[in-house]
Order: C-alpha cells, then structure tokens, then sequence
C-alpha cells in the first residue's frame, strides 16, 4: 500500500499515478520532482507535453519514491490553483466563492492550494499581495507547476482534502478580496514561462531583482543596482545546476543524457547576462536594466550563486548505480531495477552501450575471451569488468594481463574501454606519478589503463602510488596554471596489459600489493586466424551483448562481496599473484629459503650470486642483474642473518668479499 492508501501492485501503470489522474484528469501533465522539494530541477521541464503521460518509463519515475507536481495551466487542460498562504485567508476566500467547498484542495505546511480548471481566457501566473505590501498568495497557471503529492520540505506530507475532481469555473467568475492588488488589472508582465521556483518564492527567500531610485520630479523610478541574490537564484531555479567547492567547478544536468557537465563561469555568465536583457525588453520599467550586465557586476552574481547551489562531496557520495546510454541501472542485493534518468543519480560518467536485457555476445566469448584464458580467470575478468561499469573500486584491486604478444590481451582492452567509454579513461604513467601535476589527470576519469607496459613498469619511481589509487587513500591534486589543490579519493579501476612478467618493487611491502593485485595469464595458443580490430567489431556487433555480461559480472562480485567481504579468489589465481610478487622479491626469497646462520663458516658474494642464478630458472624467474644483487645483498644478509660484509673470507689461498657465520642449507645449491 502507499501512503495515500492506493494499492500499488495493480497494472503497468504506478498505482498513485492512476489515482491522481482518476482525480484530475487524463489530459493533466504531471511532472517528478526530487523528495523533499517544491519543483523540478531538470531542464526545460516546462515543455513536458501531455504525451509524456503515455510513456511508461516516464510514468515509473514519477512513483519511484519522489514528489509529484502538476504543470499548471495550458499544457494540463487549464487545470490551475490558487495558492493561498495562510490559514486564516482561506474561510475568508471559499466566503466569496462557495461553489469552490466542492473543488479539490491540497495542502503543503500552510494554507491550500485550491484547485479549479478554467474555461475560456486567464492570466499568466502571479504573484497576490495585499495593499500594505504583505504575501497573500498566487495566482498559478501556464508556466509554474503546484505539488500535489509526497514531502513537504518542512518534513511532512501533502495531503488532499476535499479530496475531489476540480469544478471547472471562468476566470472572470473568481472573486478576489477587496485588499488585493490584483496584477492582471494592471496589465502587468507575466512572469517568464522558463522559472523554476515562482518569482514570489525567489523573491521572499532572496529579494527583489533590481533597487529603484527615489521618484524624480513626475514621480516615476528609475532602476539603480540589481539584486545579485535575486539573479543567481533565478538561474538555479531554471537550471539544474551544483558547484563542487573541491573541485571550483560547477556541473550542470543534462535531462537527455543524465549527466552532470562542467559549465564553465563565462558562460554562466552569459545565459544571465541574456536572461536580465529579455527581462528588461519585456518590461518597460526595467528597461535600464540592460545597463546592468558588466563584468564585475557578473563576476558578482556567479559568486552569489556558488553558495547557492555548493553540493560538496556530491560526486562521492552519490546513490549506487550503473549509467548507461539509454538508463540507469541500480543493485540492490542480487536484483538489479531499470530506472530513467535523474538528477538525484549525481552521474558524470556514463557508458555509451544502450541496455537491452536480450542482447548476447558468443563471438566475444567463443573467439576472444574462453580460447585465451583458464576458464577460472574468465570468471575473474567478468566481475572485474562489472566493477569498471560500476565506475568505483569495490575491490580495491587492480588487474593485469600478462602473456605473449597476439593472445588476445590488447582487444580485450579494447573492448572493456569501449564499454566504460573512452571519456572516462585515461592513461597510467607509473614514472610520472609522483610528479607535482600528473594526478590532475585523473580528475573526473574511472579507469586507468597501461597498455603494453614494460617489465619495469611496477619497478618505476611511481608504482607505489598504485596501491593508494586503487585502494581508497587520500591525494592532493594540483591542476598546473591553477590555484591551490583540492583532494580526492582513490577508487579508481585499472588495467594493465604486458607482454611479459612485470617486476614489482616491493620494497618490504609484499601484503600490500598481494591484497591490491589480480592477475590473468594469457597462455594459450594465438589465434590460427588475425581479425584485424577485433575489439572494435564485437563492440559494434555485441556491445549491448557484452554489456550484459558484464552486468551478470557486477551482480557476481556484489555477491561475493556481500557474503565475503572481497571477491572471491581460487587458489590458483591467488598462487599466481604470490609468485609473481616471489620473483619481485627473488634474492629475498632465496636467502631466505637456501642460506641459514652456521657460525664459523662464510660465503662469498659470488658464490651467493652463482646459487642464486642456478636457483631463478628452476623457479620460472628471470634472475635480478648483478647490479641490482650488490645493491641489495648487504642490507638483506643484515636483515636475516645479521652479519655485514667482510672482505677477508678465504678461497684458494685468497681474501674474497663475503659473509661470515653463514652457510648453504644444501651444499649442492652451488652448480
């Protein structure tokens, strides 16, 4: 059941939808609006057409736990509403109209709105004030829309009582209270058709437009200043827009694609700047407020309006889901729900892949994926690239393929980049990462990709940065010609692709990179035949296809997640990891395993090193230079057998460099 007691499971169409519409009308536009607030902040939603009413993904959203509002006036049949302020004017104003007891009424915090649909001619929406100055209410028709139904920003719900269809009146048949300054009588300007908020709203949390001279010799105003509160609220009542302090940017809503885009404060700028000069064209005094639009005055109203709409953290801590092409996809559990596009996602980063739930991939999987690699990792990969879709490291981890050249590895890059979408990626430079401006880069990017790395790329200056990125440490990013730095999470995805074993750089921190590290091994036979681009086709072919699996990959990995606390590992594929983070740290490894204390013998720096190359091959590992072992052997023969090196050790009659109380565990080590 709902809360206005409605039965929800029945029919395609939400259950409160039908109702509200059974109450007021098939022809009546309804709009969604975010919970807990008055009006919709998505763009151009006063061009909502009643056809919307026939769209099924359109009609979900308007139930899908949000406040729901009518477009008043011309595009819902002339169905409009009076909205009267306080209590005590609402008996005084049902006294002139006592046919309007019998209309509907819906009430907020205070007052009502009184429903009423009119025939023939009326006004544009407007603002209702007494004679002394103070609000009585308004006047809503085309233009503005009026809640009907959810949470009150005050916290609590819209209620309908009397609940009944709208009588149907003429304008002129309205009588209004004698202390009433009513605008039409006037002939006053109609407010734009383009505002979110009503002007009166605006103008009572925020203040007139513009300040008026004192009257001149005939009486009349003229304009002095503007309100730079006033313009800045109108156009984040027009524009669904939020400033990130981090980040010093602001992000505008895009309805069509669901994304929030940086917009930059010049062009900012600009649509006010248009929005003042058609203001003062249509209203003849504020004519002059043409000359208003300066720079500096500008620069003015862009800094009112960063407070206005500042949204810290609104990137990070924005609802869980998956942004595709044509939806957005959210998992809850195991269970995955379709959703349209919403402003209440904070998405700027999407998937250009539409989703179509039949849509199957066999080429990507019969001749790129399952020939290439151990069907274990083909589990391991579908998951991971589920977690790239997500846009956020669950696992903390990162990914790479290793395994001779022509396997398969660099088009199945291809493919997982095409799925996330290029926009979103960005190259990894391990050399350059502990340079002042290179995490810059990452900024608004979810995957980092090394394409064919070398063996050293885990050995660069930079490689140690990794764990931090993947796994949710805090940087400082400084953008170069910028101002100061901002921080940022490290939850980003990545994958590396390589044509041979990469050499980690442990430097003592062997768990670290083990809980950070997965890696899939390209061992099989190449392909007997080369498809030239072959990434690129199966995503042109299969991409909703591929889409698919990697969602089923996404809902794997939130299963294991949520029963392991990680994804879930053979041990095959942990083995894998541990040798190649044993190859990274070999001359430990073998001194560790081959050398033990034995006071009164010695061994020389060359007959360790001629065990330890005669070790390596035996174990599958490329042996360090000799270079890098007489760097490393003094500090390592000090750390596990506590002895320093000696240059007086005895072979054949002469001193050699060595280590004394030390010996091979097994003589035969030595070839």
């Amino acid at each position: 059941m709902s809360s206005d007691g409605v039965n929800e499971s029945a029919g395609s169409t939400p259950a409160i939808i039908r109702h509200l519409r059974g109450l007021i009308g098939d022809d009546v536009v309804l709009l969604w609006v975010t919970k807990g607030e008055k009006s919709p902040k998505w763009r151009r939603w006063q061009k909502t057409g009643i056809e919307m009413m026939s769209d099924q993904r359109y009609l979900k959203n308007l139930a899908n736990d949000r406040n729901v509002a009518v477009l008043t006036g011309e595009p819902s049949g002339g169905l409009c509403s009076i909205d009267i302020d306080d209590d005590e004017a609402v008996e005084p104003f049902l006294a002139l109209n006592p046919d309007l007891r019998e209309t509907l009424r819906s009430r907020g915090r205070r007052g009502c709105n009184i429903w009423v649909r009119v025939q023939g001619g009326y006004p544009g929406p407007s603002a209702l004030r007494r004679a002394d100055g103070s609000a009585w209410g308004e006047w809503r028709s085309t233009g503005v829309c009026t809640m009907i139904h959810g949470l009150h920003p005050a916290g609590m719900s819209y209620t309908r009582s009397p609940e009944v269809p709208p009588v149907t009146v003429g304008f002129n048949d309205l009588a209004w209270p004698d202390d009433l300054e009513l605008p039409w009588l006037a002939d006053e300007v109609e407010l734009p058709e383009e505002e979110g908020q009503s002007d009166a709203e605006i103008i009572e949390r925020y203040g007139v437009p513009v300040f008026y001279t004192r009257p001149d010799e005939n009486g009349d105003f003229h304009v002095k200043g503007i309100n730079e509160a006033y313009w800045a609220a109108i156009f984040a009542a027009e524009n669904i827009v939020l400033h990130e302090p981090d980040e010093r940017s602001f992000f505008r809503y895009a309805g069509d694609t669901g994304l929030y885009s940086v917009i930059s404060p010049d062009v900012i700028k600009q649509e006010i700047s248009f929005r003042m000069l058609e203001t003062s064209r249509k209203d003849p005094s504020l004519s002059l407020l043409e000359n208003f639009r300066t720079d500096r005055i500008l620069n003015s109203v862009v800094a009112q309006l960063r407070g206005i709409v500042e949204h810290r953290n609104a990137f990070t801590d924005r609802p869980q889901a998956v942004h595709l092409a044509n939806c957005m996809l959210r998992f809850e559990g195991d269970q995955c729900f379709e959703d349209g596009f919403s402003e209440d996602f904070r998405s700027r980063n999407r998937s250009p892949i539409i989703f179509d739930p039949r849509a199957d991939c066999p080429r990507f999987l019969n001749e790129l994926l399952l020939p290439a690699v151990h069907p274990e990792d083909a589990v391991l990969l579908q998951k991971m690239a589920g977690q790239c879709l997500l846009g956020e490291n669950l696992t903390q981890r990162f990914v790479i393929l290793d395994g001779e050249p022509g396997r398969g590895k660099s088009q199945y890059g291809i493919v997982l980049q095409a799925l996330v979408g290029r926009e979103n990626i960005t190259q990894l430079r391990t050399d350059h990462l502990d340079e002042r401006f290179e995490m810059f880069r990452f900024l608004r990017r979810t995957l980092l990709v090394g394409v064919d790395v070398d063996a050293n790329f885990l050995s660069s200056k930079g490689a140690s940065y990794i764990k931090g990125l993947v796994g949710g440490d805090w940087f400082d990013a400084e953008q170069k010609g910028g101002t100061g730095s901002f921080q940022f999470q490290g939850k980003f995805n990545m994958l590396m692709t390589s044509n041979c074993r990469l050499k980690v750089k442990l430097q003592g921190d062997v768990g670290a990179w083990r809980r950070r590290m997965l890696i899939v091994r390209y061992e099989a036979p190449p392909p007997k035949k080369k498809i030239p681009d072959f990434g690129e086709l199966l995503v042109s072919e299969e991409g909703p296809g591929i889409l698919n699996w990697a969602l089923e990959g996404l809902r794997m990995l939130l299963t294991d997640i949520r029963e392991t606390g990680d994804i879930r590992l053979t041990p095959r594929q942990s083995g894998v990891v541990d040798s190649l983070l044993a190859e990274g740290d070999s001359l430990r490894f073998f001194l560790d395993s081959n050398v033990i204390k034995s006071p009164g013998s010695d061994l020389t720096v060359g007959e360790i090193v001629q065990a330890y190359a005669h070790y390596c091959p035996d174990q599958g590992w490329d042996p360090l230079p000799e270079s890098q072992i007489g760097r490393q052997l003094p500090s390592l023969m000090l750390e596990l057998f506590q002895t320093v090196k000696a240059n007086s050790c005895q072979r054949d009659g002469k001193s050699a460099r060595g280590f004394r109380g030390v010996a091979f565990i097994n003589p035969e080590v030595l070839p």
